[in-house]
């Protein structure tokens, strides 16, 4: 997957394997000086399948998600391809490339 393609404000190498943050949905997440309330799992539409910038266009950009990490976002939405979470600023603080980060 293409981080790129889904429009990613802060981007995490856990170091686990793909799709975790599927079970931080509820907790607190420190990135830097920021704190964010990790709020539901993204559901994706059909704009990381267009041309983005240097990326070409990807009709099988969903294929990913939509194969490993078809999951209910919200109650009553049903299973939708998620890639990436929601979150809400907690703590404002500043983010920099590289930065540390750890659940509460």
């Amino acid at each position: 997957m293409e981080a790129a393609r889904y429009r990613p404000n802060i981007v995490l190498d856990t170091g686990g394997p793909g799709f975790g943050e599927n079970d931080w949905v509820g907790r607190d997440l420190v990135v830097g000086e920021a704190v964010l309330r990790v709020m539901a799992p993204t559901p994706r539409c059909s704009v990381p399948t267009l041309e983005h910038g240097a990326l070409p266009r990807d009709t099988g950009a969903l294929r990913v998600p939509a194969r490993l990490n078809l999951v209910e976002p919200l109650p009553g939405l049903g299973p939708r391809p998620c890639a990436g979470v929601y979150a809400q600023v907690v703590t404002p603080g500043r983010v920099d490339v590289g930065d540390p980060f750890r659940l509460l």
